[in-house]
């Protein structure tokens, strides 16, 4: 009976062990996100710039477009931020919480960080195709139909996974 608590609680410490050191893997990625932000950031007021100093802003069509880019990269942006914050939110869930409650608020957590990317590549995903129709002289229609096609998969996958999920 000792031996198996001790089997136990040795293999509950191996499992908190991987899982952390799971964790502290993805420090380099998040770091590695958090660059591409500052890129981001840089190309975004670049291309404000750009606007500027072309008088491109004066050009209805274009600014349309100039706007719809910067909602394309706010929207990329949140999304790094959403998996950054969701990251560390279970990071820290897991020094707090332990047992059977970790993994049901860890379940929850995931479920709504789920519905939220979906939602947000959906947002992105219309933008660009938007975006596109607009340039529609530039594109062929072939691009135009796997663009509208690829939107309907991934508002199909929308349906799927968020209106028709289980309800666990």
């Amino acid at each position: 009976m000792m031996s198996e608590e001790h089997n136990h609680n040795n293999s509950t410490v191996e499992k908190d062990l991987v899982i952390r050191l799971t964790r502290y893997a993805q420090i380099p990625m998040l770091l590695g996100l958090a660059v591409g932000m500052v890129l981001f950031l840089i190309t975004f007021f670049v291309d404000i710039y750009h606007a500027v100093e072309t008088y491109e802003f004066l050009d209805r069509k274009k600014t349309i477009l100039l706007i719809l880019n910067l909602l394309d990269m706010v929207f990329i942006a949140n999304l790094l931020i959403m998996v950054a914050t969701n990251t560390y939110n279970t990071y820290r869930l897991k020094k707090s919480v332990h047992g059977d409650d970790y993994i049901q608020q860890g379940e929850r957590a995931y479920r709504r960080m789920k519905h939220r990317i979906v939602s947000t590549i959906i947002i992105i995903s219309s933008i660009h195709v938007l975006s596109e129709l607009l340039e529609f002289s530039q594109i062929s229609m072939l691009q135009v139909a796997a663009l509208l096609g690829f939107h309907l998969v991934l508002l199909a996958t929308y349906v799927v996974t968020n209106v028709f999920r289980s309800n666990d």
